[in-house]
């Protein structure tokens, strides 16, 4: 990073104020992953059909995705703590609305609030080295960004729980208790961070690459599911293709860009954002793939369990998760900034191809699950510190913000890639679709291996481009 004003050193101060950081982390993604396993029980509730309900999982990731680079750029222009401690009482307020709500369009308009949530990690990370000493730093970052993965796994984990012991509304409360818990903290503990001056937002820029990623997503989660689904994929295709380019024009142009074009051709930065893409495509693949597998009958080479234990094969992953996360800074001092990337992407091939090439019996799953967690929570905390490490102050909320996009955009394509395999045939998995679903997460996390290694060395990741003269 560029040299910044001294910052406070780890003390009791700074471990309360990284824990409500975490716990606002967590309570902002969960809305993100608690959704998807009860869209039934939603309709059910709320007297509609599964497909006005899955509204109320799309519209948080399409805010989130939309409006996460605008918030990490707000944080680079106004301060991360002061957007931050404004942008919680948001999203607190849309999990209210979504709590008490009585109609699914109720529900639909606070899940439009909660989507806002996406901007909070940014600002989190962007937060971190102003609170932490030098040498914890990466072990913070990479606690933070474990949260985003452990998120994903344990919403989809205890959201059905909740339903089942207290009802649908305990889906919007449990993260209200977690984010309000966390902003609380920061509120009370974080000091005030001077903000970067000169730092301006270009709207036209965010408002086209808001467009473009929106649209990338629909085109690949809803339009499939509309009237004359490939007009409407050509269509968003055509809309993201448009408003990138768009974008990227402005961004060459302007004198204070929303990303910088200029950092985007930095080996460093695209390497790191697709290899978050990638690991992002694992992640989200696995999770969806692992719960049908393990539902499937005998004689379709599943582990013929319920749904509930299913959902339960996914808590040894989660744990890892979490527990594993932030070793990312420990190596990264032992072995250098990339090293972790690569590291984690390596274990997390391991793990997928433990699934493909042994016999998938409980014990295999539960093994392979587990390495695959771990290797991408190693690696994408590992991402941040890389984003850190090269970025400006000024941009470092707006680095980490387009990663984290981009891990979500490669998510949604993993997910539909993994469904689009398993119901080829229109017919109920079997033995071939399962074997091919797991060699595509295999491929994939191997892709990420190979896009890891493109990432610089620490001593030229930090390199800084000399000023132009003039």
């Amino acid at each position: 990073m560029a040299a910044s004003p001294p910052r406070e050193r780890t003390g009791a101060r700074g471990v309360a104020v990284v824990t409500g950081l975490v716990l606002a982390t967590l309570g902002a993604t969960l809305p993100q992953s608690m959704t998807a396993p009860v869209i039934s029980l939603t309709a059910d509730a709320y007297d509609t059909t599964a497909a006005d309900a899955s509204w109320a999982l799309t519209v948080v990731l399409v805010i989130a995705v939309a409006t996460t680079p605008v918030i990490g750029r707000l944080g680079d222009r106004f301060g991360a703590r002061r957007v931050l401690l404004m942008l919680l009482p948001i999203v607190g307020a849309g999990l209210a609305v979504a709590a008490f709500s009585p109609t699914i369009g109720w529900l639909i308009a606070g899940r439009v609030l909660q989507g806002l949530g996406g901007g909070v990690f940014p600002l989190a990370v962007a937060i971190a080295p102003h609170v932490v000493s030098e040498r914890r730093r990466a072990a913070v970052v990479g606690l933070l960004t474990t949260m985003l993965a452990f998120a994903i796994g344990f919403g989809v984990l205890v959201s059905g729980l909740l339903v089942d012991s207290i009802g649908i509304r305990a889906l919007s409360w449990v993260p209200f208790a977690i984010i309000a818990t966390g902003g609380l903290i920061v509120a009370v503990t974080l000091p005030h961070i001077p903000r970067r001056k000169g730092v301006h937002i270009d709207v036209p820029a965010a408002l086209a690459l808001s467009i473009g990623v929106v649209a990338v997503l629909l085109a690949l989660t809803e339009a499939p599911r509309w009237p004359i689904a490939p007009l409407w994929i050509t269509l968003c295709g055509a809309a993201a293709v448009a408003s990138v380019v768009f974008w990227l024009r402005r961004e060459r142009l302007s004198p204070d860009p929303l990303v910088g074009a200029h950092a985007l051709r930095r080996r460093s930065v695209w390497a790191s954002h697709l290899t978050a893409a990638l690991l992002g495509a694992a992640l989200l693949g696995s999770f969806v793939l692992v719960p049908v597998f393990a539902e499937a009958p005998w004689w379709h080479e599943g582990l013929s369990v319920t749904v509930t234990a299913a959902g339960l094969l996914l808590l040894p992953a989660t744990v890892a998760m979490l527990a594993v996360g932030p070793l990312a800074g420990v190596v990264r001092r032992w072995l250098g900034t990339r090293a972790p990337v690569v590291i984690g992407a390596v274990i997390a091939t391991a793990g997928s191809l433990l699934l493909v090439l042994a016999t998938r019996s409980l014990i295999t799953v539960l093994l392979g699950t587990v390495l695959l967690g771990a290797g991408i929570a190693i690696g994408t905390a590992g991402l941040s510190n890389v984003l850190v490490d090269v970025a400006d102050d000024e941009h470092v909320a707006s680095a980490i913000a387009f990663n984290v996009v981009a891990r979500q955009i490669g998510g949604a394509v993993g997910a539909a890639g993994i469904a689009t395999v398993l119901s080829v045939d229109e017919r109920a998995p079997d033995a071939e679709a399962f074997g091919a679903a797991f060699l595509l997460v295999a491929v994939i996390t191997g892709l990420a291996v190979v896009c890891s290694l493109l990432i610089p060395s620490a001593r030229v990741a930090r390199a800084r481009p000399q000023p132009r003269a003039g």
